[in-house]
């Protein structure tokens, strides 16, 4: 009979291991105040103010809305309750005395999260509350029996917060102010790379409650199937793939229907799991393979990430 890897049979520890998943779930905060982002709509209503009834605005891609009497304001990574709170303000300045301001979140899509791989349910899901990783994994139905036991996170983090030495370590960080913040902080305006953390799930349900990171708008959860790799990045096809047999580095991008036009060929970083969790970091350039460089052999559970070339990304825009 086949096995989990934890000498429990597959279906059966799947099964066990999902109800360990979800009484994290339940230890959870009900906090619904999520802060605002690009692609979200809020109508805004003031009493007694003819061009501010049921205003209703989009926020655009660099945070900022412009409204009748106050002009330009700041709505990215703002809650509705700071909105109502910076308008209330602005208008008591220079026009009206206590006014009263309310914010409705008609749409919200810029909190975002993905579940991807071995779960029943998977998909993109809408942020309605803080969420941690298990209630991402509870949302997409739990892991289905052939699943690894590890999970990972990918992120997108400035390269201020990356420290090479400790990729956990700065995801971990981002995700606690994330979770003590209000609104999460702003990120620098340098180009993102995507991070990624090694979750073990075994050690997260068995009381290490800091492995339950709390998840923001983006981040992608990958659940591997048991004996696969991942590959993500700027790849025409990302996802994960059963290692069937011999595969090296560049057999597996092609694999994923290779590179995009505006991938970064200097930046092909494999991740690799330890014993201790940290996963090692391993940095390749396909130009160097291409020129005759080896080629490293793909493993169970490592992950690819291919980075994106600022300047090929402003070409092809162009």
């Amino acid at each position: 009979m086949s096995g989990d890897g934890h000498g429990v049979p597959a279906g059966r520890g799947a099964a066990a291991l999902n109800k360990r998943l979800l009484s994290q779930m339940a230890q959870q905060t009900t906090d619904t105040d999520l802060p605002l982002g690009p692609g979200d709509v809020i109508e805004i209503s003031v009493l007694e103010v003819e061009e501010l009834s049921k205003f209703r605005a989009r926020i655009p891609l660099r945070g900022t809305i412009t409204l009748p009497l106050i002009g330009p304001l700041p709505a990215a990574n703002r809650t509705a309750i700071e909105l109502e709170e910076d308008i209330r303000q602005r208008l008591q300045q220079k026009y009206m005395h206590e006014p009263q301001v309310s914010v409705f979140v008609e749409e919200q899509k810029s909190q975002r999260i993905s579940v991807v791989g071995a779960v029943n349910n998977g998909g993109v899901f809408t942020l309605s509350s803080r969420l941690r990783l298990a209630d991402a994994l509870a949302l997409a139905g739990g892991l289905t029996n052939d699943a690894d036991r590890v999970v990972y996170v990918i992120r997108h983090l400035p390269a201020e917060v990356l420290p090479q030495a400790s990729i956990q370590g700065a995801v971990q960080r981002v995700s606690a102010l994330a979770a003590d913040a209000s609104p999460p902080p702003t990120l620098p305006a340098s180009e993102p790379h995507e991070a990624m953390v090694a979750i073990d799930l075994e050690a997260l349900t068995a009381g290490q409650v800091e492995l339950n990171l709390p998840l923001l708008a983006g981040d992608v959860i990958h659940v591997p199937w048991a004996g696969s790799y991942y590959v993500g990045g700027e790849v025409a096809r990302p996802g994960s793939f059963i290692l069937k047999s011999r595969t090296t580095l560049d057999q597996a991008l092609v694999a994923s229907g290779g590179v995009k036009d505006v991938a970064d060929w200097d930046d092909i970083r494999l991740y690799r799991p330890t014993d201790s969790g940290e996963p090692e970091v391993l940095q390749f350039s396909l130009n160097e393979l291409q020129n005759g460089r080896p080629a490293p052999e793909i493993r169970k559970n490592d992950v690819i990430m291919v980075g994106k070339s600022q300047g090929k990304a402003i070409l092809y825009g162009l």
